[in-house]
C-alpha cells in the first residue's frame, strides 16, 4: 500500500517520538508537546485537530479518575480493604504472596494502579518486618500484582480507555466496565499461581543491608548505617570555621561534609539551615567519610573530637525527627540534585542519606541526580516531615497521614456510581468519571487542592498530545501500510496477525511507558483488523492488556522501580523474574483472546 506524503511526514513524528523515550533524556510531557507542534506546523492536522486529543473524554476520564483513586486513598477505604483480608492471613511467605498481589489486583480495577501500589507499599514493607521476611520476597510479587489488576476493568487503567476511543473514533461501539474481565482474570489468577510456586524460587533471598525485622519501629540510623560516618568537629579560635556560615565553610561543597547538629553549651541545635553562624566553642556534629575527614584535618587545622559515644549521638528530639520517603513514579524531582532543587531550603529538611540499589549512599550527595525509586532519609522538624509525606513528589515508607474516615461513606457511593452506570453502558466512562469526582469534592473526601494534586498531570498531558499522532497515523495510511506488513507476514491468519501485533507492542514496551505505546499501537492494531475483515476488538484488547506483560526491566513501568530501591532488587532481578512470567501472561493474554473472540 501507497503511503501519501502526509502519511510519510505523521511517520517521521512517530520515529522521532519513539526514540524521543527510548533516550530517557527528555520528559513524556516534552516528547508528547512537540508532537503536537510537529502536526500542527507540517499541515498533517490542522491547528484545531492537533490541539483536540486535550479535549478527549478518554483524556477528561483519566484525570477524574485519578481524583477518586486518591478519594479512596484519602478515606481509608483501601487500608480497611487491606487491614481485614490482612487479619486472616498467617505470616508464610507464600500466603503472604497470594494475598498481596489478590488485593493489589482487585484495588486496582477500580483505582489508579499507581495510587494502589502507593498504599499498600508502606503496608507490605511493615507487614514484613512483623513476619521477619526480607521485603525482597514480596514486593515484586505486590507489584506485579498491581500492574496486572489494572486489566480486570475499563477503568484500571488508561491504556484500556485509550483503545476504547480508537474503536469509537473508527465507528465502533466503545469498551464496557466488563470487557477486560475474563481476560485479566486469566491474568491475575495465571500471575498469582506463578508466583506463589515457581517465581517464588526466582526471587532474591538476601535481606537488603540494613533491613531490620521485629514489631519494633525500626532504628533509621542503624538501617542506613549512619553512626560510622558521625564525627565531631571543635570550632576554635582564628580557625576557617569561626563566624561563617554552614554555607560560608564550603564543608558540603569542597569536602562532602554535612552538619547534621551543632552543639552550643548546653544547646542542640539539630538540622541547622545553611545560614546558621558558628561560634567559637561549638561542636558540630557531621556526616562524612573517614577520607574526607583526613583530607581537611590535612588543608586546615580543624580540630576533631575523639568521643565513643558519637555512635549514639542523638538525631531526634521531641520537635526533631527523621523520615523516610521514597520518590514518586511521577515525581517532578526525577532527574535533578539536591543543590540544583535547593532541597534544604525549599522544605526545610536535611538529608541524610540516599538508598538506592540495595544500599545507603551517605556523603556527597548535593550533586547526585535523584532517580525513580530512591529513598530519602530526611532530618528536621517533625511538622515538616509531615508535610513531604503529603508532598505528591513522595510516598511516605513511615507511617500514613491522618485519614479522613468520616467520608468514607462518600468514596463508596462515588465507587457505586462509576460503576453502576458504566458497566451497563447507561453513561459514557468520561461523564461518569466526571460525576465520580466531583462527588468525592463536593462531599469532602478530598479537597480541591488534594484533587488537582492527585492527577497525574504527566499523563494527561501525554495523552491528549498523542492522541492526534495515532488519529492522523490511521487518517494518512501510515496505519494501513504498517498494518499491510503485518498482515503480509501473517499470511493473513486472524490468530497470527493478533500473535504479531502483539509481539511488536511488548517490544514497543520495554522503551516506552504504556501510554504512549499504546496509543502509537492501536491504529496499526485497528488497520490489521480491518485489513483482514477481523472484528477489531480483540486486537485493541491485546493492545491493552499488553502493557500488564512488560516485565523484563525495571524501566518499563513505574510501578516496577517504586519497589526497586525498598526491595533491594537489581536489574537482574526483574529479568530472572519476568522473562518466564511474561511469556506465560503472553501466552495466557493470546489463549483467552483467541477462544474469547475467534470462531
Amino acid at each position: 500500500m501507497t503511503i501519501s506524503t502526509e502519511g510519510w511526514i505523521a511517520t517521521g513524528i512517530l520515529v522521532a517520538v519513539v526514540l524521543g523515550f527510548a533516550s530517557g533524556r527528555l520528559r513524556a510531557e516534552v516528547i508528547a508537546l512537540t508532537a503536537v507542534l510537529l502536526l500542527g506546523l507540517t499541515g498533517v492536522a490542522t491547528p484545531a485537530a492537533a490541539f483536540e486529543g486535550f479535549g478527549d473524554p478518554t483524556v477528561i476520564a483519566i484525570a477524574c479518575l485519578f481524583v477518586v483513586s486518591a478519594a479512596l486513598e484519602r478515606t481509608g477505604v483501601a487500608s480497611r480493604l487491606a487491614r481485614s483480608i490482612l487479619g486472616t492471613v498467617g505470616t508464610g511467605e507464600g500466603a503472604l504472596i497470594v494475598t498481596f498481589m489478590l488485593l493489589a489486583g482487585l484495588l486496582s480495577s477500580v483505582m489508579y494502579h499507581i495510587g494502589a501500589m502507593a498504599m499498600l507499599l508502606p503496608v507490605a514493607i511493615a507487614v514484613c518486618r512483623e513476619a521477619a521476611l526480607s521485603p525482597s520476597r514480596l514486593l515484586m510479587p505486590l507489584a506485579i500484582g498491581a500492574r496486572v489488576g489494572g486489566a480486570l476493568t475499563l477503568i484500571g487503567k488508561p491504556s484500556n480507555l485509550i483503545v476504547s476511543a480508537f474503536l469509537v473514533q473508527a465507528g465502533y461501539a466503545p469498551l464496557t466496565l466488563l470487557s477486560f474481565l475474563p481476560i485479566g482474570i486469566a491474568l491475575l489468577g495465571v500471575g498469582i499461581i506463578f508466583m506463589a510456586t515457581a517465581g517464588r524460587r526466582l526471587l532474591p533471598t538476601t535481606v537488603p543491608e540494613g533491613f531490620t525485622s521485629g514489631a519494633a519501629r525500626r532504628d533509621l540510623r542503624e538501617t542506613y548505617k549512619l553512626p560510622e560516618r558521625l564525627f565531631r568537629i571543635r570550632v576554635d579560635g582564628g580557625s576557617m570555621l569561626e563566624g561563617k556560615t554552614i554555607e560560608q565553610t564550603a564543608l558540603r561543597a569542597s569536602y562532602g561534609i554535612n552538619v547534621v547538629a551543632i552543639l552550643r553549651g548546653r544547646e542542640r541545635m539539630h538540622a541547622p539551615t545553611s545560614g546558621e553562624r558558628l561560634r567559637v566553642g561549638d561542636a558540630l556534629v557531621v556526616e562524612a567519610r573517614p577520607e574526607d575527614m583526613r583530607k581537611i584535618r590535612g588543608e586546615h587545622p580543624v580540630e576533631v573530637e575523639p568521643d565513643a559515644k558519637l555512635a549514639r549521638e542523638p538525631l531526634e528530639t521531641d520537635e526533631i525527627g527523621l523520615g523516610e520517603v521514597v520518590l514518586a513514579p511521577r515525581s517532578e524531582l526525577v532527574g535533578r540534585s539536591l543543590k540544583e532543587l535547593e532541597f534544604r531550603q525549599r522544605y526545610a529538611l536535611n538529608v541524610l542519606a540516599i538508598w538506592r540499589q540495595g544500599r545507603p549512599r551517605r556523603t556527597w550527595l548535593a550533586d547526585l541526580p535523584l532517580e525513580y525509586g530512591d529513598a530519602l532519609l530526611v532530618q528536621g522538624s517533625r511538622e515538616r516531615i509531615r508535610l513531604l509525606r503529603r508532598n505528591p513528589n513522595f510516598i511516605s515508607l513511615d507511617e500514613p497521614p491522618p485519614l479522613r474516615t468520616s467520608r468514607l461513606g462518600v468514596s463508596l457511593v462515588a465507587v457505586a456510581a462509576l460503576i453502576g452506570l458504566t458497566a451497563p453502558g447507561i453513561v459514557p466512562v468520561g461523564l461518569a468519571a466526571l460525576l465520580a469526582a466531583g462527588i468525592v469534592v463536593v462531599g469532602g473526601a478530598v479537597t480541591s487542592e488534594e484533587a488537582f494534586d492527585s492527577i497525574d498531570w504527566a499523563t494527561v498531558i501525554v495523552t491528549g498530545g498523542l492522541l492526534p499522532l495515532g488519529i492522523a497515523l490511521h487518517r494518512t495510511g501510515a496505519a494501513s501500510a504498517f498494518a499491510s506488513a503485518v498482515v503480509s507476514a501473517a499470511g493473513g491468519g486472524v490468530v497470527v496477525a493478533i500473535a504479531m501485533v502483539f509481539g511488536v507492542a511488548f517490544l514497543v514496551g520495554q522503551v516506552m511507558p504504556a501510554v504512549p505505546a499504546t496509543i502509537l499501537m492501536a491504529p496499526i492494531a485497528l488497520g490489521t483488523a480491518t485489513a483482514i475483515g477481523a472484528n477489531p476488538v480483540p486486537f485493541l484488547i491485546t493492545i491493552a492488556s499488553s502493557t500488564s506483560v512488560t516485565l523484563l526491566t525495571p524501566i518499563s513501568h513505574p510501578i516496577s522501580l517504586m519497589v526497586m530501591g525498598p526491595g533491594g532488587y537489581r536489574f537482574g532481578d526483574y529479568a530472572r523474574v519476568g522473562a518466564p512470567l511474561a511469556a506465560l501472561l503472553g501466552a495466557t493474554l493470546l489463549a483467552v483472546v483467541t477462544a474469547l473472540y475467534i470462531r
